[in-house]
């Protein structure tokens, strides 16, 4: 009598088709999945900040203060303590990562790969949720929002983080 092999442990990969691709950078995001045939990724949603673009005078509505110097009397104006448009970024990284969160709470996904722009990606993980952040598989720090989409996805398969497509015969 031979004894029973060892049982493997198996590890268990979650379907493709619930794992979703963020791209994003400070004024847009594309949320992506993998196509059917598992050979590309297809958008499903996309988000564009309505302030990215615009110039500093139309995202402020008031001049800076105006301080005045003990010693010679003179004025000068008073620097606001943050860029406004680096808080329009910050405002669009939270609406992402509230999106996020909602669509986790609905059960949308199962793993998250973000591709973020350099500088965000520590923003965007503090702004998700416990909950939202244990399901982020991957973390790269790219700027792919302007990339056409096969390339994201041979960034992707390059990264080990998609695999490689079956090819059928």
């Amino acid at each position: 009598m031979t004894p029973p092999s060892p049982r493997v442990p198996r590890t268990r990969r979650r379907p493709l088709d619930r794992v979703w691709i963020v791209v994003a950078d400070g004024g847009q995001a594309r949320v992506l999945g993998v196509t059917g045939d598992r050979r590309g990724l297809a958008v499903l949603r996309e988000m564009t900040s309505v302030d990215a673009h615009r110039r500093t005078h139309d995202l402020v509505s008031d001049r800076p203060g105006r301080g005045v110097m003990r010693a010679t009397g003179g004025r000068h104006a008073i620097a606001p303590r943050l860029d406004p448009h680096e808080q329009a970024r910050q405002r669009f990284i939270d609406q992402l990562a509230k999106m996020l969160i909602e669509d986790n709470r609905a059960r949308q996904f199962d793993e998250l790969i973000l591709i973020v722009a350099p500088g965000l990606s520590s923003r965007l993980r503090e702004a998700l949720d416990d909950l939202t952040r244990a399901r982020v598989r991957e973390t790269m720090v790219k700027d792919l929002t302007k990339v056409p989409l096969p390339e994201i996805h041979d960034h992707l398969l390059e990264a080990g983080l998609l695999p490689k497509p079956v090819v059928l015969r």
